[in-house]
């Protein structure tokens, strides 16, 4: 089974991404940390039991290992969500078995926080980057489990793409939240976000 983990937005600065962010909630981002492998860092926002990654490449960093996760080489424009990801017991589920092009499984760090993650040699996750990659924390705690409560619960995802039919699925039967939409596009696929906020009450984010 998967469960949905976390939602990220790119941005070219980590202070463009979080300046982003925290107009839209009314909530202070917190400092997550660096990912050196990718030359990477980020800001964490809490909702419940998911949360929202802001990333960026970190100017100060080299990258050990490119193209960087994401595909935050290609990244250019306004902060905005440019993928998904879905946390699963890799004991039990082959991420391959599921899509053959979803990436290797890359035993990462930071902190006191381990994890595995697939990600694709070429940084593109499959459906031009809109399927969820898929991690495994595996005896870590969870982020979530670590963030400041702020009120913000997700309430709605919105994975739209030219073939969201095929994604959904993929996914069906793995994938169980009512949260999560899939919709046809005839354009370039996108994100849309509900979220409900204490201070700015119910907010969408692209």
């Amino acid at each position: 089974m998967l469960k949905l983990d976390h939602i990220v937005i790119s941005s070219e600065s980590l202070e463009d991404g979080q300046t982003f962010i925290e107009d839209r909630l009314g909530i202070k981002a917190e400092t997550g940390g660096e990912h050196r492998l990718f030359g990477t860092h980020n800001k964490l926002i809490s909702l419940g039991t998911s949360y929202l990654e802001v990333i960026s490449i970190a100017p100060d960093l080299i990258a050990e290992r490119t193209p960087r996760w994401f595909n935050l080489d290609n990244f250019t424009g306004y902060p905005r969500i440019t993928n998904w990801v879905c946390s699963a017991d890799f004991s039990r589920f082959v991420p391959r078995d599921l899509m053959p092009k979803i990436g290797d499984i890359l035993d990462l760090s930071r902190g006191s926080l381990r994890w595995s993650l697939t990600v694709p040699k070429d940084g593109i996750l499959p459906f031009e980057g809109f399927a969820p990659a898929l991690i495994d924390w595996g005896p870590s705690k969870h982020p979530s489990k670590t963030l400041k409560e702020n009120g913000c619960s997700l309430k709605k995802l919105i994975i739209k793409h030219k073939h969201a039919n095929n994604l959904c699925s993929l996914l069906s039967g793995l994938l169980s939240d009512q949260r999560i939409e899939f919709a046809y596009t005839s354009g370039a696929g996108s994100y849309e976000l509900w979220i409900e906020t204490p201070t700015n009450g119910m907010v969408m984010i692209k």
